[in-house]
């Protein structure tokens, strides 16, 4: 039987604190799903999130104009994956992939039928620096997410994009 694929899939950017406003409240539906950052901190409540945007977006004047303020990314199994081994190899890969220099928040959903973590990261790092994701990296996020799984006793692969769309088309 082959092993299930993982899929870790950036979504969407934001350019304004307004953006990150709505997209952390999507993902903590508005304070009803548990959101927690890269220290363990949570946030339980709409107003909480709207802080926690507010502590992201404070520096919004002394950016570029078009910089992207936040990268926000899917990482999903398939129906069936244990939600909390997913959120516990959601949670290591964030830390080893970002926690070094960025800021994150997460949430785990299981209101689909595939539960899946939404991880948006605040691309200005403690550094000062940006995080600027290159063409390779979702491929190395998705081995890096698999092998976070594995760990956690959840059977994960990550194929290519370009092997899936031959596979799936």
């Amino acid at each position: 039987m082959d092993k299930p694929e993982v899929v870790v899939r950036i979504v969407s950017n934001a350019y304004d604190a307004d953006q990150v406003e709505s997209d952390l409240l999507r993902i903590s539906k508005n304070g009803a799903v548990e959101l927690e950052d890269e220290s363990g901190q949570f946030s339980f409540t709409e107003d909480m999130v709207r802080d926690l945007a507010r502590d992201w977006s404070r520096f919004q004047g002394l950016q570029r104009k078009n910089s992207r303020y936040t990268t926000n990314i899917v990482l999903s199994m398939p129906a069936g994956t244990d939600p909390q081994a997913l959120k516990r190899a959601s949670q290591a890969f964030a830390k080893r992939q970002f926690g070094q220099n960025y800021q994150y928040a997460m949430a785990l959903h299981t209101d689909t039928d595939n539960p899946h973590v939404q991880l948006t990261v605040r691309n200005l790092g403690h550094d000062g620096r940006r995080l600027h994701v290159k063409k390779g990296d979702p491929q190395e996020w998705r081995e890096a997410f698999a092998a976070e799984l594995e760990r956690h006793g959840v059977e994960a692969k990550a194929t290519l994009k370009a092997t899936r769309r031959r596979k799936n088309g």
